[in-house]
């Protein structure tokens, strides 16, 4: 189960949840990143994210995203605290500061988060991937990238956020562009781009992808 950008939205998370039912001891779930920021709920989030990570353990992956790259940042450089807070930093201080918390206290568990994910299948980061793979790509570009899509990304399969877009799509590196439909079940591409920010923070949707026994559905 691979989430795309939560930014806040705990109501929705918690809907998606619902609707999708994870089997919490069997299931792997992967969230893309941005898990805080902007939204009105960003302790809740993170609450919640936390505890699924104590519960699955390695079956839970967490991905970094250009925000938490912005919170970490945010205590050891000015700059980067006036970029977080002018992105919805500010919003996620409220909110743990209405929980009596602060993300600082939470510095390490934020810190743990990968820049990639890779299986034989196919790669997912936050942002993008250069030419030559993740494992050669620089942070900025796994974290900040929004040029795949465009569409002239045509290596392994990678599953993206970071851009939001009305609807979840697969980009093939060859112009085609197909919006994927919600339920229907797809044959997993070897290669290309499935990027699943669909807005949720920006009154759009909250998108999770379900890969299972070489197919998927959004």
């Amino acid at each position: 189960i691979i989430i795309g950008d939560i930014h806040g939205c705990y109501k929705q998370l918690s809907r998606l949840f619902h609707k999708i039912r994870p089997d919490w001891l069997q299931d792997q779930v992967i969230f893309l990143g941005d898990l805080m920021d902007r939204g009105p709920q960003s302790w809740e989030v993170f609450d919640l994210v936390r505890k699924i990570r104590l519960e699955m353990g390695e079956r839970c992956i967490l991905l970094k995203g250009n925000h938490e790259q912005m919170m970490l940042g945010a205590d050891r450089d000015r700059m980067m605290m006036n970029l977080w807070y002018a992105n919805g930093g500010e919003k996620t201080v409220r909110s743990f500061k209405k929980h009596g918390d602060q993300t600082w206290n939470h510095r390490g568990w934020f810190e743990q988060m990968r820049l990639f994910y890779e299986t034989e299948e196919y790669l997912c980061v936050h942002g993008g991937v250069g030419p030559d793979g993740a494992e050669n790509s620089g942070e900025d570009t796994l974290l900040w990238d929004r040029s795949m899509v465009e569409g002239d990304y045509g290596g392994k399969l990678a599953v993206i956020g970071h851009t939001p877009i009305s609807r979840p799509v697969y980009l093939d590196g060859r112009g085609h562009r197909m919006e994927l439909e919600e339920g229907k079940e797809y044959p997993l591409p070897g290669t290309g781009c499935i990027c699943l920010d669909t807005g949720c923070v920006f009154g759009g949707y909250l998108t999770a992808m379900v890969v299972e026994e070489g197919k998927f559905r959004v």
